[in-house]
């Protein structure tokens, strides 16, 4: 049986920009999000309109890529593009793939687009930050803002009151070999719990973060994750239980997986997996891009799925 669940970092960044955006806009833009921005309307994420610019093709790499739609005290619409190049995951392509992004929204939808890079990678030599285009007299630099979390330091990551910096923490933490060992990784896990309880963040950001901590590092061994939920469970007693995700997560897989045998063998795998997302849609628990990842599926099929189009 198994024991722990690997989500992959491209769907954990993807879920917890969304879940904590107006965060994410505070942490990165304090002064312009403060001043300008109306957080009394709602961001709307537009996926749909990336996946219609930049379909991912089956087998290929995907990216933590997020477009949102951000509404301004002005009253005026502001796109923002947010890629995060993930640990490892080095494009010699992406300032390209960057300006490409930007034209065809631009194109198509002739909004003004604010456009930042979150790199996440361990190569202190990369760090792209324009892309250029020179061909005869004709030339052209599109330079976008850039976020190279390697080149900060712990303390100039934390920010008390922003929620958003302990997922900066926790990102940073991962970028340190020494770090990694499943005894050090309970030595600061532990200590962004305590600094969870002692901010008193809003219940359900801190179950949104807590999961970002328990799976952007993996332990080796899932003993290790155990104590670390003993560990939630006695420093948040106070609060709802927080490791319950995790418990309600494996048995939607393997509840889905038993009726998927129960359907018969004509049916076989294809029909399991529709019943897993289904269930998961139902708990509302995780988003589909996570839905997606644990499922190993496309997100376009969760979403059929969510529409009722693939029963």
């Amino acid at each position: 049986m198994k024991t722990s669940i690997h989500i992959k970092q491209d769907s954990l960044w993807k879920g917890i920009i969304e879940d904590l955006f107006a965060d994410f806009l505070l942490y990165f833009y304090p002064e312009w999000a403060s001043q300008a921005v109306d957080f009394t309307r709602r961001f709307e994420f537009l996926d749909k309109e990336l996946d219609e610019i930049f379909p991912t093709e089956k087998g290929k790499k995907r990216y933590a890529d997020k477009l949102v739609k951000v509404f301004l005290k002005s009253g005026v619409e502001q796109w923002l593009l947010v890629h995060i190049e993930v640990q490892g995951y080095q494009d010699p392509y992406f300032p390209e793939r960057m300006f490409n992004y930007f034209y065809r929204i631009r194109d198509r939808w002739q909004q003004d687009i604010l456009a930042m890079a979150l790199l996440t990678d361990n190569d202190p030599t990369y760090h792209p930050s324009y892309y250029t285009y020179h061909f005869q007299k004709t030339k052209l630099v599109y330079e976008f803002d850039t976020f190279k979390l390697l080149d900060k330091k712990l303390g100039e990551l934390h920010q008390p009151s922003n929620p958003f910096s302990v997922v900066m923490l926790v990102a940073r933490q991962a970028l340190e070999k020494s770090a990694l060992h499943d005894s050090q990784q309970l030595i600061w896990k532990k200590e962004l719990v305590l600094a969870l309880r002692d901010a008193d963040y809003a219940e359900e950001k801190i179950r949104k973060i807590l999961n970002f901590i328990r799976y952007y590092v993996k332990f080796e061994k899932v003993e290790n994750l155990k104590e670390l939920d003993q560990n939630i469970q006695t420093i948040l007693q106070q609060r709802k239980n927080m490791g319950i995700e995790e418990i309600i997560i494996e048995e939607i897989r393997e509840q889905a997986f038993e009726e998927g045998e129960q359907l018969g063998l004509q049916k076989g795998e294809h029909q399991k997996t529709i019943k897993g997302v289904q269930k998961a849609l139902k708990q509302n628990k995780l988003s589909l891009a996570e839905i997606a990842d644990l499922f190993e599926v496309s997100l376009d099929f969760v979403i059929q799925v969510q529409k009722g189009e693939i029963k």
